[in-house]
């Protein structure tokens, strides 16, 4: 992977410095430790940190042809057919990279270049001649840009948030919703950053922008629609089965096309496990897998990792991880840019460290959830809607908002003892069930938590209403299917795909995804979800046609997740511990919560009353994020009205 860098003075009579750029691109040096390049012409400047994965040896860049320049970040999996074509249309190459590929196709396909690549990218075109700049992200939202106007109204485009915030003209106020996302969610959700002003280019969207022209503006154009490609159509299993695992096939071995090192994150499921064993099937040696185990048991799966490991003959390292203090805030702040609550983050960058030494190159079972319902709550939502299904509206609201009041709060108790929260998702709207279910704090709690002055500043949004937004969008009338669109739209690009982006870059690691092969993805988001969905079994699909690649105890065990043990691990710090820490702080100082509430969550946490891990952890992360960019002092006054 690589690390991109572009800015468009506001004038075209301006000149872009030179220093500031390098400054800008030296801080994605992560992204791209194998070489630099800078390319500046007048007003428009671009800059590159290159990680060496295909011809080594060339494909430098910011790479230049005929007046035209690219940054690129990503890999382009069919950029052997496009060579070929464009070699028709006569163009010739130099080097044996996609980065040439896709800088030619350009030339002779413009912004429709878009419609022609497979893969994950995100890149800038300068195309003098024709006095252009596009830019443009995948469909799946698997490589990041942000963008930015500065105070003087300039253009600012980058890979991550960090190199936009080198730049001195940049202001950095907060934005309220998406601190509200932030603690519901975990994460800021696409376009929004946590910074007011600087944005994310959201999947599946391009900008081309005519740099002579007065108004130099970003107007993102969608050119690839997900909810177009949700629906039931496709209800046997006869009428997907050979294709789905075609595609899969396809979509691993188009992965494994490198000129360095490669390997698998190997977890002991039943993704990455097919992953591995369809890579060792077309790999002449044993394949490199990589894992990771935690101090507590129920959270370690790394037993069956080792067991597949063995009896597919893969090259295997397994490390361990135990971690019960703060010392990792810092680091994950550095790495995200802007707050991100999901605990996996860390046992993440601890593993893509451990690929790193071994690999350039890994294939992660990343998106196979969102796409074939396999997620407990997917199980769930499935189970409540066969319910609602039997009982009118009329009659489920009333009689699960009884139930609900009456059914005691066993708030650590077994899930199968929890049925306080299912009783009233049952009275609710699916869209509204799914979202309580899936935040890490619950609007209730939020709204006791924050301060009466953010609650004006919010003015009534919540992430609730992104996810009814997006249901709305959805062209069938099915809440698994709605539920699905909101899942690829939020939790997908903004937590899952943020997560491992930021967390395998820093180690100057690739990871690819197979399961968000788009072709992939078009295709199955038209199968019912009951060609996934049993009462025994979810991933149907997945587990009938790869079995037989697999040790039958993969095939049969339930899904465990990849998560850390954050409840357990914050009780191992003292609760006076983390009341001070965040009584005496940029969180403090803030005035956007009450501190005698945070002082009550951490209090109940420790007396084990209630399950508060998560909240405290975000409340952790936010304050870390405050004191790096504005200071214990200087953090009131930083939200924008």
């Amino acid at each position: 992977m690589c690390g991109v860098v572009a800015w468009v003075k506001a004038s075209v009579d301006e000149e872009v410095d030179e220093t500031t750029l390098r400054q800008m691109t030296a801080s994605l040096r992560h992204r791209g430790p194998d070489g630099e390049g800078i390319f500046v012409s007048g007003n428009v400047g671009l800059g590159h940190k290159r990680l060496s994965i295909l011809d080594v040896e060339n494909g430098r860049q910011p790479m230049e042809s005929e007046g035209v320049v690219l940054s690129y970040n990503g890999e382009i999996y069919n950029f052997k057919q496009l060579k070929n074509e464009l070699e028709i249309l006569g163009y010739r190459f130099t080097t044996h990279c996609d980065t040439e590929v896709l800088l030619k196709a350009w030339q002779e396909w413009g912004a429709d270049v878009v419609h022609k690549l497979r893969g994950m990218f995100a890149f800038v075109v300068y195309d003098k001649p024709q006095d252009l700049l596009f830019v443009a992200r995948d469909r799946l939202g698997i490589k990041p840009l942000h963008w930015a106007q500065t105070t003087k109204g300039d253009l600012l485009f980058a890979s991550e948030l960090k190199a936009i915030l080198v730049h001195p003209s940049i202001e950095k106020k907060l934005n309220p919703h998406a601190i509200e996302d932030f603690f519901s969610l975990g994460y800021v959700a696409d376009p929004n950053t946590i910074f007011n002003g600087i944005f994310k280019l959201p999947p599946a969207h391009y900008a081309l922008l005519k740099l002579s022209s007065q108004k130099n503006t970003v107007e993102p154009v969608c050119y690839w629609k997900i909810e177009n490609y949700v629906s039931n159509d496709v209800s046997s299993k006869q009428d997907i089965s050979e294709d789905f695992e075609l595609l899969i096939e396809e979509a691993i071995k188009l992965r494994m096309v490198a000129d360095v090192p490669l390997g698998s994150f190997l977890s002991g499921g039943i993704d990455s496990s097919v992953i591995s064993a369809v890579m060792q099937k077309h790999s002449k040696r044993p394949i490199n897998t990589f894992s990771i185990g935690f101090d507590l048991s129920k959270y370690d799966e790394s037993y069956y990792a080792k067991q597949i490991a063995a009896q597919l003959g893969f090259k295997h390292i397994n490390t361990n991880v135990s971690i019960n203090d703060l010392t990792f805030l810092d680091q994950l702040i550095d790495i995200y840019d802007e707050p991100f609550a999901d605990n996996s983050a860390i046992p993440t960058f601890i593993l893509s460290g451990v690929a790193a030494q071994h690999v350039k190159v890994a294939l992660s079972g990343d998106g196979a959830d969102e796409l074939l319902y396999g997620y407990r709550n997917h199980k769930m939502l499935w189970v409540e809607e066969k319910i609602r299904k039997v009982l009118p509206s009329c009659v489920r609201r009333g009689l699960f908002s009884a139930l609900a009041a009456i059914y005691p709060n066993f708030k650590t108790a077994p899930k199968y003892l929890r049925g306080k929260t299912t009783l009233s998702a049952l009275a609710g709207s699916a869209i509204d069930s799914y979202h309580n279910a899936i935040s890490i704090t619950h609007q209730e709690q939020l709204q006791r938590l924050y301060s009466p002055s953010f609650k004006l500043q919010l003015n009534g949004y919540s992430s609730r209403s992104l996810f009814n937004e997006i249901a709305r969008e959805c062209k069938v009338n099915d809440n698994l299917k709605k539920i699905q669109l909101i899942d690829f739209k939020t939790y997908l690009v903004g937590g899952i795909l943020t997560k491992v982006d930021r967390a395998s870059m820093k180690h100057s690691l690739e990871v690819r995804v197979p399961f968000l092969d788009h072709l992939l993805v078009e295709k199955v988001l038209s199968v019912s979800p009951s060609l996934n969905l049993s009462w025994r079994q979810s991933k149907r699909l997945l587990v009938n046609g790869f079995k037989h690649l697999l040790p039958v105890f993969v095939t049969k065990r339930n899904k465990m997740g990849f998560s850390s043990p954050i409840d357990e691990w914050l009780r191992q710090i003292p609760k006076e511990s983390l009341q001070s820490k965040l009584a005496e702080s940029a969180l403090s100082e803030s005035g956007l919560f009450s501190l005698g509430r945070i002082n009550d969550l951490i209090e109940e946490h420790h007396e084990r009353g209630h399950e508060h891990g998560m909240t405290i952890w975000s409340l952790l992360i936010f304050n870390a994020f405050l004191e790096k960019h504005f200071g214990q002092k200087e953090s009131e006054n930083t939200v924008s009205p």
